[in-house]
């Protein structure tokens, strides 16, 4: 997963390198509301955005940094680190419920992994389960040799119900542990 995982904290404390008003993080909060529709495409971030009908002001000022969030959001060095050293010895893929743009920034930001698997190209989220699925057939994996970690408690018991060995991440710590006692 990213979100969480890779990437720090939620897409939407990225407000915060904004500094806006509270009256402004109050209106620009609302941008963060459901992603749902971006996450299968059926909604870009612009259409998103125009839907708030938000004032001149906070337009002028924000739109644009909105609309590329995803630039803003803080990496897990630590982990990326790490990941960095597993591929020596492993496969690692992405597999996000992402919107389109947020996507293709990350596969370039993440390019050399093994691949990737977002929401927005099969119109379905992990929560859904066929995501899982779609990952395991583009890539031709044996659940059972796959680990999947993720943020979500939910996310985690699907992964588990396809057979895949998941892990939900609470810290680097923890994760590094977990790694270390399946000799990953």
């Amino acid at each position: 997963d990213l979100g969480r995982v890779i990437l720090k904290g939620k897409a939407s404390s990225t407000l915060d390198k904004l500094n806006p008003t509270e009256e402004e993080y109050n209106e620009l909060i609302k941008f963060y509301d459901n992603w749902y529709n971006l996450d299968i495409d059926k909604e870009t971030i612009e259409e998103k955005y125009n839907s708030y009908n938000f004032n001149e002001d906070i337009t002028n000022k924000y739109k644009d940094k909105l609309l590329k969030y995803y630039e803003l959001r803080d990496l897990n060095i630590e982990l990326l680190d790490k990941i960095k050293e597993l591929k020596n010895n492993n496969k690692i893929y992405i597999l996000s419920d992402n919107n389109k743009d947020a996507s293709l920034y990350y596969k370039e930001l993440f390019k050399g992994l093994d691949g990737y698997v977002f929401s927005y190209e099969y119109n379905t989220i992990k929560r859904e389960g066929k995501l899982f699925d779609i990952f395991l057939e583009k890539y031709n994996l044996d659940p059972k040799d796959c680990y999947f970690i993720d943020d979500t408690k939910e996310n985690i018991l699907i992964a588990e119900s396809k057979g895949i060995n998941a892990h939900q991440y609470i810290n680097n710590e923890d994760l590094f542990k977990y790694f270390e006692d399946n000799n990953i």
